[in-house]
């Protein structure tokens, strides 16, 4: 059965992103609660929103890390220093690995870049311009996920750290995953 006037695709996206004001959002719950084909669509766009609001970035705050941890998330910290070379074994009996890429001084940083590229290579893999850091820890944090297995498992993290006067410093560290 079709919708004589259906829910158009903008308005159900701004409804599951929580950005409809109250009458429109009084307006289409009402509307879905008698329309079977738009309440399916909606269903549908709901997955998708969930399914990106459960993703984790590759680089997350301390607040974030604490907050899957008490959701019950399985995770252990390693910490690495500028220039380390190190092989970092991901048990399968863990959800996360947080890789705390530390040794910086942060204290006076208006933006961290970073970048990931294969080991040995200009094959880049993730490039994020501005990431969250940890400005009293010194340390930008790293979160390695049971599926990026599928990825090449050796690889070369970047930082950049930029500091008010303009000036640039780099931090590199080398990271050679195994997954159990």
């Amino acid at each position: 059965m079709s919708c004589a006037s259906p829910a158009t695709w903008e308005t159900l996206v701004a409804y599951w992103a929580g950005e409809l004001d109250a009458t429109e959002e009084d307006t289409l719950e009402a509307h879905l609660m008698g329309c079977d084909s738009c309440t399916t669509e909606s269903a549908r766009i709901a997955s998708v929103t969930e399914t990106l609001r459960a993703m984790i970035p590759p680089v997350v705050t301390r607040a974030r890390v604490d907050h899957l941890r008490a959701k019950g998330l399985r995770m252990r910290e390693d910490v690495l220093a500028p220039g380390d070379s190190r092989e970092v074994i991901f048990p399968s009996n863990l959800d996360l690995l947080i890789l705390r890429l530390g040794g910086l001084d942060l204290s006076g940083a208006t933006k961290v870049g970073f970048e990931m590229r294969v080991h040995g290579t200009t094959q880049v893999l993730v490039t994020v311009p501005d990431v969250p850091f940890e400005r009293a820890e010194g340390a930008v944090l790293l979160v390695c996920q049971q599926h990026y297995a599928a990825l090449p498992p050796h690889v070369d993290a970047e930082l950049r750290v930029r500091v008010a006067d303009g000036s640039e410093r780099v931090a590199r560290y080398t990271i050679d995953h195994r997954f159990a």
